[in-house]
This record gives structure tokens, sequence and C-alpha cells, in this order.
């Protein structure tokens, strides 16, 4: 990640276009494999972090705060590269995915749903059950 100046900084957060809400949709992908992980919401201070700290910051809309990605299950996204789309309203994270799973689901990747022809079928494994991710208590 490029080292930029509070400034500098400041100049960048105004050529995003935020939605009504103040947020801009932030899609994380693999740096590697170039694998859409997920998607989530930033606000501006959930993308100065992201630049200052290396490591993605999102802004929650369900708990109304920054949610810093791995605080509760460790799955941290280290960042590679930041992008900005044409239109300046949408956000791409190159990311490195710590423990191999970005969704609260246990799998790899949020998009783990494909149209068949019955419907959504689930085209990916859990890697780990979300109660030892997140230390839930077991529904048996």
């Amino acid at each position: 990640m490029p080292q930029i100046s509070h400034q500098n900084l400041q100049t960048l957060l105004k050529q995003v276009k935020w939605n009504d809400a103040g947020l801009v949709a932030a899609i994380a992908q693999d740096h590697q494999s170039q694998e859409i992980l997920m998607l989530a919401w930033m606000n501006d201070a959930s993308l100065q972090l992201t630049i200052e700290t290396g490591h993605a910051v999102y802004w929650s809309r369900s708990r109304q705060k920054l949610w810093h990605k791995g605080e509760s299950s460790g799955h941290q996204q280290v960042i590679h590269d930041i992008r900005l789309d044409c239109d300046g309203d949408a956000i791409l994270l190159q990311v490195e995915q710590v423990g191999s799973i970005a969704c609260h689901t246990g799998r790899r990747s949020c998009f783990y749903r494909t149209l068949g022809d019955k419907g959504w079928e689930e085209n990916a494994p859990v890697i780990k059950d979300p109660n030892d991710i997140y230390h839930l208590p077991s529904k048996d």
C-alpha cells in the first residue's frame, strides 16, 4: 500500500461518490485467484482506516458501527490494492484473505449460491462451522 499524506487522503475521499446514506459498495477480491469473496459497505471513516492500516474495515449497516473484518473471527483481509470504479461509486479491494474464510457462513466466499433449474443451489462447502468461528453455543 502506498503511503498517503493526510491532505491527499482527504482529496481521495472526496472523489468517492457516496450514496445518500454516506456509503459506497466495496467488493473484496482475492488478489491472487481473483475470486470475488464478498460485498460490504464502507463510509469515509472505514475507507480511511482501511487505507491507513492496510486491513479491511467496513461499515456494518445492521450494527451501525465500524466493522474491522476479522475482529471476532480472526479472518482478516490484508489489503494489496484498492481501486475505484469509473463512476466513483464502487470500491474494489484486492485482498489476502487470512484463514481462507470470508463469509460468516464459514465458506470461502459469500457468493456460494448458483442459479440452477430448481432455484439457488449451494456450490461451495462450509470450511468451518460458524459456531466454532464465533464461539457460539451449539444448537444441539
